[in-house]
């Protein structure tokens, strides 16, 4: 068996392509005598005329034409081998940075997170829970591989996909007087006392637009935390709206969760990137595992 080296398929494919021995050798980064040596000793291994030599021009003889050919077919396979490589290594060695919205980052995710991590233990995994804003600026400032956030197109310098939309739930206790039915309207809630998430979060900014007609009583209560919501609502200080995303958070021995039917009140989630990003291998495996586990019905095209 010829004893073949990825040293002469490509000093055989540079001649080819350049059809000159000095050319040939400077890409090959080699000097001429070497590039020379080189052809004569596969010549002699092979024992037929590979190249055609004058001294304007070389040409490869029919046997060299198909010797190139298959080299160029293993070069391709020898490039994908090394691929495939190094990726397996970066996913054994690489680092995955994630910033997502409380709600997803407390439920949702950590499933998906202990999949990956099984998966592949080596890799260092960062989770930030944070507001939408700032969630974006972990992006922008690329300390993170992506962001998982309520907002999504028309970000500049961001791309985003949308990965599900989210239905709304009523939360309320179990002795109140909604609690009993199977799913809600809007318009339902009329003389509610309602307490409130945080208008800078989130969820308060896809409900203060559908909440507009709806005569809701003011409780004063305005928070910030899904478990302080919980609370309020289990100990009958007012009702709550939230996503599906945020239902967990709630005890249903205490509180009924109750789907609100106004199609139009859903929360869309996005994953958002840089737009000059390409996916690290590491990132790319969690993605691939994160798609798999969105909500079937609700998924973004």
């Amino acid at each position: 068996m010829i004893d073949l080296s990825t040293r002469v398929l490509r000093a055989m494919i540079a001649l080819d392509e350049l059809r000159h021995f000095s050319l040939a050798a400077e890409r090959c980064n080699v000097t001429q005598s070497a590039l020379s040596q080189m052809v004569a000793k596969l010549e002699r291994d092979v024992d037929l005329r590979l190249v055609d030599r004058d001294r304007r021009r070389v040409s490869l003889t029919p046997e060299g034409e198909r010797f190139v050919a298959v080299a160029r077919r293993v070069m391709v396979d020898l490039e994908e081998i090394d691929a495939d490589l190094r990726q397996h290594v970066s996913l054994h060695r690489g680092r995955l940075s994630i910033s997502a919205l409380p709600s997803l980052a407390a439920h949702w995710l950590p499933p998906l997170l202990a999949q990956y991590r099984a998966r592949f233990p080596e890799i260092r995994v960062e989770l930030f829970d944070t507001p939408p804003e700032r969630a974006l600026e972990l992006v922008r400032q690329r300390r993170v591989d992506f962001a998982l956030t309520g907002v999504g197109p028309g970000l500049a310098g961001l791309q985003s996909q949308l990965l599900f939309a989210e239905r709304f739930f009523l939360v309320c206790r179990r002795d109140h007087r909604l609690a009993t039915r199977k799913r809600v309207a809007l318009a339902q809630l009329a003389g509610c006392e309602l307490i409130r998430l945080i208008r800078t979060g989130s969820i308060a900014q896809h409900l203060d637009h559908a909440l507009r007609e709806v005569a809701l009583r003011d409780t004063g209560l305005e928070v910030e935390q899904l478990a302080t919501l919980s609370g309020l609502v289990a100990s009958g200080l007012g009702v709550g709206i939230v996503p599906q995303a945020a239902v967990d958070y709630f005890d249903s021995a205490r509180v009924a969760i109750i789907p609100i039917s106004d199609a139009q009140l859903t929360r869309s989630i996005y994953m958002v990137w840089p737009a000059a990003g390409a996916w690290s291998p590491a990132a790319r495996g969690f993605i691939d595992i994160m798609q798999a586990g969105v909500p079937g019905a609700a998924r973004g095209k």
